[in-house]
């Protein structure tokens, strides 16, 4: 299984969804009102491009990569193009303040002073942050905004680039103040559950034997499968079907595949067995869940 088999939504599609408040053509967007999330998040999919997203009030849970995290005021989560993304439950009252971007909205300088950050952020997508650091980002996105709705200014897309940049290295500034903190405070199975996960959205698709990701990590079967039931609390079967369950969902919701296309995408033996193990895991058919 590649990453790229889950459908893409492309930014020229989220900002013509009505999705956001303001936008540049297909390269950016913003919105406050938490739109985004609470329409075009509510399946698992990739995003062409970055997305930054702060918490205002409310809580939920956000799925990226497989893993949940939960979301409450304050929380900060810098996801990078590719990463496969699912807005869980919501609160009532929940406000984010989102922004996103084309890799061809950023500029090369930053992409090359930053990987370090992007690689840690990767594996660690989320930051709480403190009161006076939420505070300046939010006030930051508040002024971006003010020149984003200048949509008669000649130069308004300079002056949001520059904007966002600037946002971007006041992000990277506080996320690189976790880089040493985070890789003192994970023990060496957190690592671990790490590596088996980015294995796991590598591979779910072909390969789903235990023996496969112990033989990959050079560990026996049992010695994996016990690290990770006491990191997880799930079993390494759990996660390759989660896995499964992720990728059936967002081709049923973004896709034109038949359920039989869909069925051996997945490497099914068949659509009825497919159609069994999609109802055993959500309590729907893959027909009812797809009109649903």
């Amino acid at each position: 299984m590649k990453v790229k088999d889950i459908p893409v939504i492309s930014m020229e599609k989220t900002v013509n969804r009505n999705y956001v408040d303001e936008q540049i053509s297909d390269e950016f967007f913003m919105s406050i009102q938490g739109k985004v999330p609470g329409s075009a998040f509510n399946y698992p999919f990739r995003l062409d491009g970055l997305i930054m997203i702060i918490c205002r009030r409310g809580s939920c849970e956000l799925v990226i990569d497989l893993i949940r995290h939960s979301v409450k005021p304050n929380d900060f989560f810098f996801i990078l193009p590719g990463s496969i993304i699912q807005l869980g439950d919501k609160s009532e009252d929940l406000l984010l303040y989102v922004m996103g971007a084309s890799t061809d909205f950023l500029s090369d300088k930053s992409m090359k002073t930053n990987i370090q950050l992007f690689l840690h952020v990767k594996d660690n997508p989320k930051i709480n942050l403190d009161e006076e650091e939420s505070e300046m980002l939010f006030s930051f996105i508040e002024f971006i905004r003010s020149k984003l709705i200048r949509t008669d200014h000649i130069y308004r897309r300079e002056i949001v680039q520059s904007l966002f940049m600037g946002f971007c290295y006041e992000v990277s500034a506080i996320f690189r103040r976790t880089l040493v903190t985070t890789s003192q405070q994970l023990n060496r199975n957190e690592i671990l559950f790490k590596e088996l996960m980015q294995l796991i959205v590598t591979h779910y698709k072909t390969e789903r034997s235990v023996g496969f990701y112990a033989g990959k990590l050079c560990l026996t079967d049992k010695y994996l499968t016990r690290i990770i039931r006491e990191v997880s609390g799930k079993t390494i079967s759990e996660w390759i079907k989660t896995a499964l369950i992720f990728d059936a969902k967002s081709q049923l919701k973004y896709t034109r595949k038949t359920i039989q296309e869909i069925s051996n995408d997945l490497n099914f033996p068949n659509p009825s067995f497919f159609g069994k193990f999609f109802k055993q895991h959500t309590g729907m058919t893959p027909k009812a869940y797809r009109m649903s």
